[in-house]
């Protein structure tokens, strides 16, 4: 996987923003704000064939601002 984006909100909660091969993306939520590999608080995977796997959606899913990227590929 590689990482496109993270965001960050007002309550201090970072979200880390994956692509997958086949062009899903993973959404990793991390309550206190520190990334570390496989211990997020809560995860999704949004498909493509399900027409989810856009940022927008994965934003909108974990109610984070969208057009504020921390940090963007």
């Amino acid at each position: 996987m590689i990482k496109i984006a993270m965001y960050k909100d007002e309550q201090g909660r970072l979200l880390a923003i994956w692509k997958t091969r086949n062009e899903n993306l993973v959404g990793e939520v991390f309550n206190n704000g520190i990334e570390k590999r496989g211990k997020w608080s809560m995860r999704a995977t949004f498909y493509v064939s399900d027409g989810d796997a856009t940022e927008f959606r994965v934003c909108e899913y974990f109610n984070f601002p969208y057009p504020n990227a921390y940090w963007k590929r």
